[in-house]
Parts: C-alpha cells; sequence; structure tokens
C-alpha cells in the first residue's frame, strides 16, 4: 500500500514537471513570436515613413518646378536695383520693362539721386543689377573719366610709367602682376624714371622686353 503511494506520487510528479515544461516552452515560442513581429512591424512602419517622405519631397519639388515654369510663361524678370533709391531690392516685373519701371517698384529715386545718369528708358533683362548714382558719385565719376582722357591725350595713349598703377601698368604688352609689382616696387626705393628705357632697370625687364613695349610706355 505504501509502495503503491508512492508510485503514484512520482507519476504526479512526472506529470506536474512535464506540465510545466510544456508551458515554458509555449511562453519561449510566444515571446520569440512577438519579437518577430514586433521587429517586421517596426521595419514596416519604418518603410512606411521613407515612401510617405519621399513622396511630400517629390511633391514639394514638382511643386517648385511649376512654380518656376508658370514664372516663366507669364514672362517674368527678376532686377536687383540698389544705390540712390527709397527701397534697394530685388523687384519681380514684366519681362521688357524699362529702367523707369524698375525704379518705381523701389519706391522712386532717393532725394539725392543723379537722375539723368542712367538711361531711364533701356529695357531690362532678367538677372540685371541697376545701380543709381547719387549727384556727388556720379560728378566724382565723370571728372574720374574726363581725367583718364586727358591724361590718354597727353601722353599719346602710352602708359606713363612714373604714375601708372598695378592695374594700368598690366595693360602694357608683357607685362604681369609680378613685373607691374616690381616696377613700382622700384620706383618707390629710386624715384621716377628720367626715360623710358630706364625701365631696364627693374628686375626681370630686359632690353628684348623693352623693344617689345617701348612704344607703350612714356614718362613725364
Amino acid at each position: 500500500m505504501q509502495k503503491k503511494n508512492r508510485i503514484n506520487h512520482t507519476k504526479l510528479l512526472c506529470l506536474a514537471g512535464a506540465l510545466l515544461t510544456a508551458c515554458f516552452l509555449c511562453g519561449c515560442t510566444k515571446k520569440e513570436e512577438l519579437l518577430f513581429l514586433t521587429e517586421e512591424g517596426a521595419d514596416e512602419t519604418a518603410a512606411a515613413e521613407n515612401v510617405e517622405t519621399a513622396a511630400e519631397n517629390a511633391e514639394a519639388g514638382e511643386e517648385a518646378l511649376s512654380l518656376q515654369e508658370a514664372a516663366a510663361e507669364s514672362g517674368l524678370i527678376y532686377v536687383h536695383i540698389c544705390g540712390a533709391v527709397e527701397a534697394a531690392g530685388v523687384y519681380e516685373l514684366p519681362a521688357g520693362s524699362r529702367v523707369y519701371e524698375a525704379v518705381q517698384a523701389a519706391g522712386g529715386f532717393a532725394e539725392d539721386a543723379e537722375k539723368n545718369y542712367v538711361n531711364q528708358a533701356q529695357i531690362l533683362t532678367d538677372g540685371a543689377k541697376l545701380m543709381i548714382p547719387t549727384v556727388e558719385e556720379a560728378a566724382a565719376a565723370e571728372d574720374e573719366e574726363a581725367f583718364g582722357e586727358e591724361n590718354a591725350k597727353k601722353t599719346g595713349g602710352r602708359i606713363n610709367i612714373n604714375t601708372a598703377t598695378k592695374q594700368e601698368l598690366c595693360g602694357i604688352p608683357g607685362v604681369g602682376e609680378t613685373r607691374a609689382a616690381a616696377i613700382i616696387s622700384y620706383r618707390e626705393s629710386h624715384g621716377s624714371f628720367a626715360k623710358p628705357e630706364d625701365i631696364m632697370k627693374v628686375s626681370g625687364i630686359k632690353e628684348g622686353m623693352y623693344d617689345r613695349i617701348k612704344e607703350s610706355i612714356c614718362v613725364n
């Protein structure tokens, strides 16, 4: 009797162990399935978001392109007007607009503007920059231009190597920035050139080069 009870107890223990094992295995399987489904769901969500973002970008690009095409078809131009106007800036104007219309779009001339300096009847092109000078700026520009013309007449169109700027010296055939700088450096160290051929005293300028440039230079 006692032996029989022991057997029954052993059977019960085995049965309980089997049930626990089955529950444990089922629990693991469900956990793994849940993890897999969660990851899969996250990937699908991310993919959906990427597709949505790409669609939005494409839509924005198409919208921008449509605006550009619409602007081109409507015949618009964009002009930058600055200087002596009331409200300098970039303005949208109909194609074929003239200078005076751009000035009007910018609020009109400023009080000190030189209105006659620009051709108000000139037709504007897309991307043009229009600078309106003041009376003082226009006068200074005219004086500089007149001085340049007068100086050119005095020298017969030749470049005065005693007074020319670096940029002007670069206008001499065969003279680049390096030689122009050398000419200016020599002037500063030794004073003005007494005669055109004295330029051969400058480092890098020999007789052969002087023969090529002598008709283009002068001294005062």
